[in-house]
């Protein structure tokens, strides 16, 4: 799970230990790539994206007084409030709830959409901190050579974004032991541990597929990614 703007989630009714073990498959449709353990903890992260501070019809993830699952957590949160920075206006923390039942049962209303998050644990040294570099078109339009001005004139100003905060769960570190990830044919004779960064590739859930960057030697305490491809999402399906 990668999250690229996180933001904290405080969870009010858990205690400050809290910590939970999440079994997370390495892919959902092929049981073969196995399963990695995540910490659930009283502060967790999620994608700013998934948060709104004014809820409508057609959001349905997180918002005050909404409930959203947390990806193979038993059970949803509800946000109860959130706090702004005076100056940028963004919302630095949200405080919730864990809807796990009081009377012991298991029983519970299943949320619309489960989200994305990384656990905070320093113990299992979670989350892990990312550079995230996303490359969209380089021009505007499909024929460049027709702008007016030249070509140049067409380039995307934000042909590359980066996300310099970007947060990922500690599963990359396994899959950065067992590089290649995964295995192509030109790799098989590629022991384990001598791969280069860029054979180190998974997909990012709803954000798209990734692989390390060499710039990751040098970037102490982070690693580097590099989206190699996107998403294909419908346009007009809600979010």
């Amino acid at each position: 799970m990668l999250l690229l703007d996180p933001i904290p989630v405080i969870i009010d009714n858990l205690p400050d230990d809290y910590i939970e073990d999440i079994e997370l498959p390495f892919s959902p449709k092929d049981p073969a790539f196995g399963t990695h353990i995540v910490p659930f903890t009283k502060t967790v992260y999620i994608d700013r994206t998934d948060f709104r501070e004014i809820d409508s019809k057609d959001f349905f993830r997180l918002a005050p007084g909404k409930s959203v699952g947390l990806l193979k957590v038993p059970y949803p949160i509800k946000a109860t409030s959130f706090e702004k920075d005076d100056h940028s206006g963004l919302v630095t923390a949200i405080h919730a709830v864990y809807e796990q039942p009081e009377d012991g049962s298991t029983a519970f209303k299943k949320p619309k959409t489960y989200i994305q998050w990384v656990g905070s644990s320093p113990a299992r040294s979670s989350p892990i901190k990312a550079q995230v570099r996303i490359f969209n078109p380089l021009f505007k339009s499909e024929n460049p050579d027709a702008a007016e001005g030249g070509y140049l004139n067409d380039i995307n100003p934000d042909s590359e974004e980066i996300y310099p905060n970007a947060m990922i769960e500690i599963g990359i570190d396994e899959i950065r032991k067992r590089a290649p990830w995964p295995e192509e044919e030109g790799e098989k004779g590629v022991k384990k541990g001598e791969a280069g960064w860029e054979s180190v590739r998974f997909q990012g859930l709803r954000v798209g597929y990734f692989c390390m960057d060499r710039d990751s030697e040098t970037e102490e305490g982070k690693v580097v990614l590099n989206r190699i491809v996107s998403l294909k999402e419908d346009a007009g399906k809600a979010v």
